[in-house]
């Protein structure tokens, strides 16, 4: 059984920093017509800067023939302007960027001439100085290891594990680059006692470098073995002794988390989309969506076994989503024909033989109404799991294959 980790080794400008430039407009006449003398104005756009833990980004302008100009921003939102900046040659800017309570994680600078009517765009490289690591463990909504918490630690630095939406994530703060590191990483039960534990050595770089990493049971009974490709940025699998492949065998383990029962172009681009809550490949071929469990026309049910030729096919990864959809909607990974929505009422099962795996009653009105009859799918947020039988769960918006992206 393969469970997919992201282990993320970033450096401060590569994932986390692109692009800083810096727009110089220069003239004798501010936009509202007050004369200013021989001055320039700047205006700093901060483009895509997402370093975690960000403190202040910073701007100096120097020259020898004019007085320093400073000038800050304490979040990405903002855009930079300094006003009052002397015409003449070789003006220079510096940049810097702070995070993780005031450590210097990116520089940069560059020259331009200020010059009277004229507009300069000047692009910064930015060098990293510290980078951030990222550790993604994928533990499933019904968490079936009893991860309860979990630590990371770094050279004496520790970092606490957060769960969300059945993965477990370490972020780190600002480490330093080209150095030796010793992670060590610590899974645990709700009483403390250590359930996975693994050690590494790693150097984080401004490239995102390969790592392998295992993660072994302090029980004796699993082997996490964590591995990433040369070519992908820190991609990591983790291998487990579980059942693998298998048929869903109770409720729950997979759910319908997106539907759109009334596209403005007809029914052919209705759709479904279900997700696999379980660290297991679920196989589906002996499954079936239908409006009850013992419908037998083909206007209410959906027979898996029907929609591929090749049950080995019929498969879901765990914590993936798949896509069902009507003839006309290209990127499911299913098509079907006959099987009708209603944009007023429904109910939805999924079967496999005679287990229910998931069922679902929506409608527009009455004591529980759904996002329902707006041109827009109605979808449910990975984290509104437990209550996806309650209307005001699900929300309007398109976002196939992945969580919810509520309007």
């Amino acid at each position: 059984m393969i469970r997919h980790f992201c282990f993320l080794c970033a450096a401060a400008c590569s994932m986390w920093a692109v692009v800083i430039a810096l727009f110089v407009v220069a003239c004798s006449d501010y936009g509202n017509g007050i004369k200013e003398g021989d001055d320039g104005t700047v205006k700093l756009f901060l483009g895509k800067i997402q370093v975690p833990l960000l403190d202040s980004i910073s701007v100096l302008v120097s020259a020898e023939d004019i007085e320093n100009i400073y000038v800050s921003a304490k979040s990405i939102g903002e855009d930079i302007k300094i006003y009052g900046i002397p015409l003449g040659e070789n003006r220079k800017f510096e940049v810097k960027v702070y995070a993780d309570n005031g450590k210097l994680v990116q520089k940069g600078e560059a020259n331009a001439d200020i010059i009277a009517n004229q507009t300069a765009t000047i692009p910064i490289s930015l060098t990293p100085l510290y980078g951030f690591l990222k550790l993604e463990i994928p533990i499933g909504l019904a968490n079936s290891e009893n991860i309860h918490s979990g630590t990371l630690s770094i050279d004496g630095l520790e970092f606490q594990m957060q769960i969300e939406n059945g993965k477990g994530i370490f972020n780190t703060g600002a480490l330093p680059l080209s150095q030796t590191l010793t992670i060590k990483v610590e899974l645990k039960d709700p009483s403390g006692a250590i359930l996975f534990l693994g050690e590494k050595e790693i150097m984080i770089s401004s490239i995102l470098q390969t790592e392998t990493m295992q993660l072994r049971s302090n029980m004796g009974s699993a082997i996490l073995e964590l591995e990433s490709s040369s070519t992908e940025p820190m991609q990591i699998v983790a291998i487990l002794p579980t059942s693998g492949s298998r048929p869903p065998q109770k409720y729950g383990e997979l759910f319908f988390t997106e539907i759109f029962t009334d596209p403005k172009n007809g029914v052919n681009f209705e759709y479904m989309e279900i997700y696999n809550a379980t660290l297991d490949t679920l196989k589906l071929s002996s499954c079936r969506i239908a409006r009850g469990r013992n419908e037998t026309s083909a206007s209410y049910r959906i027979l898996m076994s029907s929609i591929s030729a090749t049950p080995e096919t019929l498969i879901l990864p765990p914590m993936e989503y798949l896509l069902l959809g009507r003839d006309s909607v290209s990127n499911a990974d299913f098509n079907y024909k006959s099987f009708g929505l209603t944009d007023s009422q429904q109910s939805l099962g999924f079967f496999c033989d005679d287990l229910v795996v998931d069922s679902l009653y929506y409608s527009k009105t009455g004591d529980n109404p759904f996002p329902l009859g707006q041109r827009t799918a109605m979808q449910l947020p990975i984290s509104n799991y437990a209550n996806r039988t309650d209307g005001v769960s699900w929300c309007l918006g398109f976002s196939p294959k992945q969580d919810a992206l509520c309007q």
